[in-house]
């Protein structure tokens, strides 16, 4: 017998409300007991107050946590222009809460307030895992990791993904506990017995081609130069004039790879995606979802759709081998945008891909983000250390021994 239970609902009502109302309404059926937290993902093409009001009309007073996507993530497989909701129950479990305000205004400082908030409801040191998903428009989300990492420590499991907006780049929205934010990180800390086991997977498919340069100048997440030409010139040389004339879209399919020198293993190296998002021909400029530190080495990087369904294959797998013999019980699943963009129609392939490998029964719910929250390896260190990534699937698996 089972320690917790699962529901999941999804819905594309054109009304928000009856949308909002569907999915959860479908997640408690499909739970049969009280939910003690929510996941809740959907398009911005909702009312979301109204679709939240839906969600509250089922589940009461239930703690949840969501926001806007680029793309739901579901049982099904894949949809857009929908809400996904996700129903967890436990008697072995315990949900906390917490939100932090005002991203792009200070990254640290949303992120330490986002742990703060959490400190006064859980103990944040035996926590399980904690889940977070903070504004995509929010600034550099290497720097939200940074600021949890300040409060935390590095031992604590984070993963996550940045909520979007339907590829409008414009403003995303963040849903806790009934109410509607913008500018938010809003995050769940889950802590339990020894029953319980989580895995963690973090792959994207995407190899290096092979040639190495370095970031010579930077601000944020604007970067200037490298090798001492300014960025956009020396990325165009890499990608010829035919591909250069596909920018700022072609930066989804060749992204930076920022070589971690700190955790590299002999002579194999790490890297974690940077995607530019704009590039400024004037200046000469790339604009990144997060940071490239000037001096840091750089590699291009490049995969085909083949590459990407097997990212999300191996991702499942190296999560399933975190588990050992507990039993899989939920997936939560962060896949980049541009992942999503590159596979076109292909899209819910990564996700049979991952269902393939934990099961087909196995209840699963996530989204398409503006970036992704997690660890190379849980298992080995100095790869435990959560990082941000682009162009990667994240994800994350709740197991029971």
């Amino acid at each position: 017998m089972s320690n917790v239970g699962v529901g999941i609902g999804q819905s594309s009502l054109t009304d928000s409300y009856e949308a909002g109302r569907k999915a959860a309404l479908d997640a408690l059926t499909d739970l049969g007991k009280t939910p003690g937290v929510l996941f809740i993902f959907g398009s911005c093409r909702f009312d979301h107050r109204r679709l939240l009001a839906g969600v509250v009309s089922v589940a009461g007073a239930a703690p949840m946590v969501g926001g806007t996507t680029s793309g739901e993530i579901f049982q099904s497989g894949f949809a857009t222009q929908s809400v996904v909701v996700m129903m967890l129950a436990s008697d072995a479990l315990n949900f906390a809460t917490g939100i932090g305000l005002e991203m792009s205004r200070g990254e640290i400082a949303c992120a330490k307030a986002l742990v703060e908030n959490l400190r006064e409801k859980s103990q944040t040191a035996s926590a399980l895992s904690l889940i977070v998903l903070p504004n995509g428009m929010g600034g550099d989300g290497a720097k939200f990791i940074d600021g949890l990492h300040s409060s935390l420590g590095e031992d604590v499991e984070i993963v996550g993904g940045c909520l979007a907006d339907d590829e409008r780049f414009k403003c995303t929205y963040q849903y806790y506990n009934g109410k509607v934010f913008r500018d938010a990180a809003v995050g769940l800390m889950i802590g339990g017995s020894d029953d319980f086991r989580t895995g963690i997977g973090v792959r994207s498919g995407f190899e290096s081609i092979g040639n190495r340069f370095f970031c010579t100048e930077s601000a944020g997440n604007v970067v200037k130069q490298f090798d001492n030409e300014p960025a956009l010139e020396l990325y165009k040389k890499f990608l010829g004039e035919e591909r250069a004339g596909r920018l700022p879209g072609i930066c989804l399919e060749y992204p930076f790879g920022l070589i971690d020198e700190k955790v590299s293993i002999g002579k194999a190296e790490f890297f974690e995606l940077r995607c530019g998002l704009t590039v400024d021909h004037e200046k000469g400029t790339i604009t990144l979802a997060a940071s490239i530190p000037e001096g840091s080495p750089i590699t291009l990087t490049t995969a085909s759709r083949e590459d990407i369904i097997n990212g999300a294959r191996l991702a499942a797998e190296q999560a399933r081998k975190c588990l050992g013999d507990a039993v899989p019980r939920a997936v939560l699943m962060f896949s980049c945008v541009g992942r999503k963009l590159v596979l076109g129609r292909r899209t819910a392939e990564e996700v049979m891909a991952v269902k393939n490998v934990m099961g087909e029964d196995v209840p699963i719910i996530g989204f398409y983000t503006y970036g992704e929250i997690g660890p190379l390896d849980k298992t080995k260190v100095p790869l435990s250390i959560t990082k941000f990534h682009n162009e990667t699937v994240v994800l994350w698996v709740l197991g029971e021994k």
